[in-house]
């Protein structure tokens, strides 16, 4: 399923996305697939950048399963991400609270993404009411990332700090929770441990293939440290990756680690030639 230790394979494992991700498209049609393969089979697929494949097999997932909640959670997560369609992502993370035997990992999951859309749309005290209700149904690290990014928007850098660090604490696998980190660290003005988060975080990257958060809270680390050439280098490298969409120019443009490029003729280049 789509947990932290499954996302920490694929980011150490360019193989191992591939081999499952070939695999993806011979068992979509098999009946004998349990959900629990179903669901692993799908994230490797997105990771691959087949998102075709991930769709059919989280909706037949859903389908095979209709009372599995870690299946709806799953489904919901990818539609809000890759699909971006939030009133979809909505319904199935609603579908995914409403099973009655409805797993912890699946209730965090679902409300965490329920947060994320209230996020999104700047309704800020109804996200951060999603986001508290599911470390109540289980604390994630990918909770605590999505605050931590809310109260830097906020410019609340000590609750971001917080947040980051726990999100380290509970998945030390995850390069993207220490880039945040790595940020927050900086701006505490421990510039030192900073850079060492900083270097962990690609370590744990490898040579397959690299989400595009990765490569966007490098570039925030970069801005905050303020080297400018080295924020542009990942953010072109963030806009280069499939699904760089999920996030708007303006999101861009308002994103606090990046306050020393907004003058930079480079940065708005970048943003007119990529960004919608």
């Amino acid at each position: 399923m789509r947990n932290a230790l499954f996302a920490s394979l694929l980011f150490q494992s360019g193989s191992l996305v591939l081999v499952m991700a070939a695999a993806c498209a011979a068992d979509t049609d098999n009946p004998a697939v349990s959900t629990a393969v179903l669901l692993e089979r799908a994230a490797a697929a997105e990771a691959a950048g087949e998102l075709n494949t991930a769709y059919a097999l989280y909706l037949k997932a859903t389908q095979g399963d209709p009372e599995s909640s870690e299946a709806w959670a799953a489904f919901g997560e990818h539609l809000r991400f890759y699909v971006h369609d939030p009133a979809a992502a909505r319904n199935a993370f609603e579908r995914s609270l409403s099973c009655v035997d409805r797993t912890p990992h699946a209730s965090a999951f679902a409300w965490r993404g329920l947060g994320e859309i209230e996020s999104k749309a700047s309704h800020n005290d109804a996200a951060i009411g999603f986001f508290q209700k599911s470390l109540a149904a289980m604390p994630l690290s990918d909770t605590h990332r999505s605050l931590c990014h809310l109260y830097c928007m906020q410019g609340d850098y000590r609750s971001a700090a917080e947040h980051a660090r726990a999100a380290v604490e509970m998945n030390p696998q995850d390069p993207i929770a220490r880039l945040l980190y790595a940020a927050q660290l900086q701006r505490a003005g421990e510039a030192a441990a900073g850079r060492e988060e900083f270097r962990r975080a690609f370590a744990l990257v490898g040579d397959g293939p690299v989400h595009c958060c990765v490569y966007y809270n490098a570039a925030g680390y970069l801005g905050v440290c303020g080297d400018k050439a080295g924020a542009i280098d990942m953010l072109e490298r963030f806009f280069k990756t499939p699904n760089h969409r999920h996030l708007t120019r303006q999101e861009i443009e308002h994103d606090s680690d990046f306050a020393a490029l907004k003058d930079s003729a480079a940065f708005r280049a970048l943003l007119d030639t990529y960004s919608h």
